[in-house]
């Protein structure tokens, strides 16, 4: 009975680790696409892409293209804690359904001794 609680318990909290891993892929990703998105737009990221230089013609134009590229700073970083969470996700994810599939063939070996041995026939 104690091994059963216990069983019962680990499952959940494995399923509990699954599902936990979808989210946060899913949130890495949707938040990743719409940070990228966001770059798109960004004037300072166009010009970094680029690799070019800008020549500067004004201060409100300095400024501006300073306020762009810090956001442009904050995007990025954004969008590398993005693939972090992405990668904690999948590593859950992944350690759920193993831990799982190691229950599971726990279970089925167990079962079969049960079945096998000679005491359960009589």
């Amino acid at each position: 009975m104690r091994g059963l609680l216990n069983t019962d318990l680990i499952e959940r909290l494995l399923f509990t680790a699954i599902v936990i891993g979808i989210l946060l892929v899913g949130y890495g990703a949707f938040r990743y696409l719409e940070l990228s998105n966001q770059l798109s737009g960004n004037m300072a990221a166009q010009i970094h892409e680029d690799g070019g230089e800008v020549t500067v013609e004004s201060k409100a134009q300095a400024q501006g293209l300073m306020a762009s590229d810090i956001q442009r700073r904050r995007l990025v970083a954004e969008q590398f804690n993005m693939m972090v969470i992405g990668g904690i996700g999948l590593a859950l994810l992944g350690l759920g359904w193993l831990g799982y599939d190691i229950l599971r063939g726990r279970r089925r070996k167990t079962n079969r001794v049960v079945e096998a041995s000679p005491s359960s026939a009589t």
